[in-house]
Formats: structure tokens, sequence, C-alpha cells
């Protein structure tokens, strides 16, 4: 990582490094969910220091139009910070131009195989960033995650340092990562610098962990699994997380990283649904995120159960028959490296906004609509801002950037600093090719649901047979978000042992939300899956692709199963949502195939899969 002396723009940095990186699945420890005793009274505050020395041991000097305090490893001093159990993390503060404080404090949380400086540049360049943010009137903490960069994530970061010895990757884990968080924040409050209400926001892997901060808000997680009252660790403090802003975060890894199908985006669906049966894994995704984290300290393979990346990842692409390991590991990701599982806390979580993309591959729309749907409407202060933005297919375009970044930094300034009711609601942008087209005006309502305005349904004619061996393997490869563009034209050509429905328009018809797939399937052979592609089909014989999603049927799946084995079952299941608008002329078609490798991992079973009665429901903006 250079230096942070090194002149550069913080947004391009950023962009750089906020694909996350994030293994497949976890082992299981355990449910331990006990009442959380109540905070002792609150001791009266520290006074705000007359000169600010930052975890008592930085120094801070005018930079950039604001107080940089810098931490890490210095001109050959340690300056990292020692966390609740003594691992040492790559910390800097950055304080507004004058005063004492306490001001209100704002943590930024990096992508994974990131680190501190993804939000740090040297200018106020109004986005969300340290330098910005502390001209406004924050202090705020950045700092590198425990097994990544100066955080033990380096050879020379670890050498001569004994605490670094387990300091490695736990990939969110409320109990770690989370608490990291929660610790430092807790010692800004114990010197005074800070308020004891504090905002975070994260991009991706920091997204992730800004709902988990949101959802816990006055509580922490200890190692033991058990919750106890959010305090500062010296005086006891009691503390909150008031405010967050997620931009592309997961609401469940199980969900996220290996999808079943059985996720509805239109209302609440329980933790276990999930993964009941075990979902597909996302291959092309998995494998280069867990590329990324072999940069930073991984726990030796066997020596950490609650941490072996390297075995949870060899796990995750062995593909079916699910084992034991599957399933617990499943489970640990819900109840440790996410939000779905955490008890609500009184009030529910702090005010949050998040920003999703339609187009996002990895973490997509249906991640926030999952989070909100846990919260009966009208008792929750979300705001929800949908665009093409987030990992790939997002394209990404800077005025969609700027948007969602000046809604977010408006939303903390409103809770944090004017101490306003926040903004609530569904912001929503559309999706348009080419990159080079602007997205189009913002539309804006209480919910998703109030911004649709009936639906379209499309029909699937007579039965078709999707077989595991279909479909043409150069499309699926085109399709794969990790190497190839959104916005891409490709030959509308037959595939064979696949299932095609069409629909011509007349007009021009929006797309607005989830495309839902209802139909009769008689399924012979072991391990079905079944992956469903929405196209836009021009008068010209090229299609673009608009929406995908994956079902498992929840038949034939147990080890051991025949490839003779018959089944019949009702599917409902939901492609991922977008907002886009196909033109009159066109045919929408829906597709289904029984694998789409490298995105989704392909079956190790042989299978067919006879599809009746087929009906799609398009959701009109």
């Amino acid at each position: 990582m250079r230096p942070r002396a090194a002149p550069r723009s913080g947004r391009a940095a950023r962009r750089s490094l906020r694909s996350p990186v994030l293994p497949a699945l976890l082992l299981f420890v355990g449910l331990l969910l006990p009442a959380v005793p109540a905070a002792a009274a609150a001791p009266v505050e520290p006074a705000a220091p007359a000169v600010p020395h930052p975890f008592g041991r930085l120094t801070c000097l005018p930079e950039y139009g604001v107080r940089f305090c810098r931490g890490g490893l210095v001109g050959g001093r340690d300056l990292r910070v020692p966390s609740f159990d003594g691992v040492p993390l790559d910390a800097d503060v950055a304080l507004p131009p004058s005063g004492r404080g306490p001001f209100p404090l704002l943590v930024l949380l990096h992508g994974l195989a990131g680190s501190k400086h993804d939000f740090e540049t040297t200018r106020d360049d109004g986005a969300l960033d340290d330098v910005t943010m502390a001209a406004k009137g924050f202090a705020v903490l950045v700092y590198t995650a425990r097994g990544f960069g100066d955080s033990c994530g380096t050879a020379a970061s670890r050498a001569d340092t004994p605490a670094c010895a387990k300091g490695w990757i736990q990939l969110a884990d409320q109990r770690y990562e989370v608490r990291d968080t929660q610790y430092l924040a807790g010692l800004l409050v114990d010197e005074g610098l800070v308020r004891p209400g504090i905002a975070v926001a994260g991009s991706s892997y920091g997204a992730g962990q800004s709902l988990q901060l949101a959802t816990l808000k006055n509580r922490i997680r200890l190692p033991s699994g058990r919750f106890a009252p959010f305090v500062s660790p010296v005086r006891h403090v009691p503390m909150t997380v008031a405010a967050a802003f997620a931009e592309w975060p997961w609401e469940d890894l199980d969900t996220a990283l290996a999808p079943n199908g059985h996720l509805a985006t239109s209302m609440y669906t329980p933790p276990a649904v999930d993964h009941t049966p075990v979902g597909v894994p996302k291959e092309s995704w998995i494998k280069l995120l867990y590329a990324g984290t072999t940069t930073g300290y991984l726990s030796p393979p066997g020596t950490d159960p609650q941490a072996d990346l390297t075995t949870w990842q060899q796990a995750s692409l062995a593909g079916p028959p699910d084992t034991a390991l599957d399933v617990t590991s499943l489970d640990d990701l819900q109840q440790y490296k996410s939000a779905i599982a955490i008890p609500l806390a009184p009030g529910g979580p702090a005010p949050t906004v998040i920003q999703s993309g339609w187009t996002d591959s990895l973490f997509p729309v249906s991640e926030a609509l999952h989070f909100a749907n846990r919260y009966p409407a009208g008792r929750s202060h979300f705001l929800l801002l949908f665009e093409d933005v987030g990992h790939n297919w997002a394209q990404d375009k800077p005025a969609d950037v700027a948007f969602g970044q000046t809604r977010g930094i408006d939303f903390l300034t409103a809770v944090m600093q004017l101490h306003q009711a926040p903004p609530h609601g569904v912001v929503v942008l559309p999706t348009t090719c080419p990159r080079s087209a602007p997205s189009g005006p913002p539309s804006s309502g209480a919910s998703l649901a109030a911004l649709q305005h009936g639906s379209l349904t499309l029909a699937g004619g007579l039965p078709q047979t999707v077989t595991s061996a279909g479909g043409d393997p150069a499309v699926a490869a085109a399709l794969n978000p990790v190497a190839h563009p959104f916005c891409q034209s490709l030959a509308n050509t037959p595939e064979p042992g696949t299932f095609g429905s069409t629909l011509s328009l007349n007009a021009p018809f929006t797309l607005l939300g989830a495309a839902r797939v209802r139909a009769q399937l008689h399924v012979v052979g072991n391990y079905p899956e079944l992956v469903a592609r929405l196209w836009d089909v021009a008068p010209d014989g090229t299609r673009q692709i608009v929406a995908m999603g994956v079902y498992v049927p929840p038949v034939n799946q147990a080890a051991g199963t025949s490839t003779s084995a018959t089944a019949d079952t009702t599917a409902t299941f939901e492609l991922n949502p977008n907002d886009y608008t196909f033109a009159a002329g066109h045919e929408i078609e829906l597709e289904l195939v029984g694998s789409n490798a490298p995105y989704f991992l392909a079956s190790n079973g042989t299978y067919r899969i006879t599809v009746s009665n087929l009906g799609v429901t398009l959701p009109r903006g």
C-alpha cells in the first residue's frame, strides 16, 4: 500500500479496491442467544482533550485542510492500536480543522483485500472519505481490518509481533472484525474525543459489517457467541450505533454466495429458507474472492475451525451432494457473519441508508430488500437507493455513484449533526445501455411496491424439457459477470436442452423489480438445479441479458439419489430485480437452462426437468 503522503485521487483509489474478497462456507459454532443484560448507569463522560492524541499514541497535524492523525507502522515506530484481544490494528483518524470535541464519529470500513487507504484522500472532493467528512465536522476513523495490510496481514507486519499470531481474517465476524470497530470507537469515547452515538459506513465487505453494526446497535458479541452491552472499554460509557451507510452490502451470506432461489423480495423470508435446500455456489466469484484473501493472513488449514477459509473454499466448490460441512457452514455464515440472524434490539436497527445495484451479480438488490423486509413498514428508518452500481455487472456510471454518495452523506449529516429524522423510502435509477447512456431521472416512493404499477404476464405454452447437459457453453461463459460486461449483444441462437418462452411488445415496457416464475417441474435424475435468464431480444436477432436467477428444486438432492429417480414439485422463484425498459418491437424472453457455469457452479448430477404450466409475472414500473 502506498503511504498516505503520496498524492492520489481518493475516489480512484477506492474504486480499484472496492471489490471485496469473500471466501465460501464456514463452520458452525453454535447458537447462543441469551438475553442481553441491562447496561449500567452512564458515568460522567470525560472532558475533551485540549490537544488530541487519539488512542493515546497518534499525533494530529494540519494536513489536507483538516487535522490528520497518522497511525500504523510509521518511521520505524509501531503506532498500531491493540484491539480487545491484543491484535494490533493499523488505524488513522481525521479531525475537523479546529475544535476540541467531542465530535460525532464516523467509522469508514473498507472492502475485502483493501486497507484504511480505501477511504483516504488528499482533498475535500465531496465523496465519502476521511477529508470530506472531517471537513464537515466529523471525527473520522479509518482502519485496516485484522488479517489485511499492516493489521497482521503481511509477513512484515507480523514480524516480532506475537499479538499477530492469531490475527488472521475472520470474515466480517461479529465477534472479531465487527467488535474491532466497536472497541476502537469506545477508546475514542473514553478519551472524550467523540460522542458515544457513532455512525458507520462502508463498501462491500465494509457494508456487510455496517449492516451488522446497525442491527447490533447497542450490543457487542463476545467470542463465546453471547451478547453484551456496547460500552466503552475503560469508562464503560453506554454506546450505540446511531446511523449507518452501507454501499453494496450483503444481508445474508448464504443467499449472496450460494443462492437457492427460495428468497422472496416482496415479503420477509426466515433465515432457514435461505439454505433449505443448500444453494448453488457462485463459482467464478468464490474463486476470485478467495484468491484475493490470499494476499492477507489466512488461518492455516486445520488450525482454526472458525476461520479455515481454505478448507471452506474447497468444500463449497466440490458441489453436490451436500455434506454436513455444507449445512453447518451455512448456519455459521448466517449466525456470525450476517445481519439476518442477529436478534432485534429495542426499536429495531439504527437508521440506515443502503445503496445496492440492480446489476450487482454478487450482492444484488435482493440483499437490501431481504434486510428491509424483516422490519414492519413504518417502524424502520431505512433509505434504499437502487441504481446500476456495485460489483460486476454493475456499470458504476460516475453520475450514479455521485447520486448515491450525496444522499448517503446527507443521511448521515441529518442524523448525526442536525439531529433530524432521516429521509426514508426507496429511490430508484434505471439501468441503461450502453454505459455512455445516462441512467435517467430518479423515482422515489415509500417502498418498491409503491413504484410498481401492475404487471405483465408471460406464459410458457407447451411443456419443454431442460437437461443438465443442455445449453450453449459459449453463452454461459459470456454471461460470467466476473469476466464480461452487462451491456453486450449476443446472438439469439437456439440452445438445445433448454426451455424458452417469448412475449412480443407493441409498446415499451419497464420492468421494475423481480420477475417471478411459477411452474410445475417433473424431475428425473439427481442434484438438479435450474437457471433462469431474462433476455431483451432485438429485431436484428441479438439479445441482451436483463436478469438472472438460480433455483434448487427441493427434490432428488439427497446423497446417493439415483440418476433415474423421479419427483414432481411446484416451483416459485424470482430472478434478481432490475429497473430496465424493453423497447417497442422487442421481445421479452424467459429461458431456463440446466447450468450457467462458471457463474453458478455446475451440478455433479445428471437430470432432466420437464417444465409445464409456466407463468412469469413481470412487475411494471
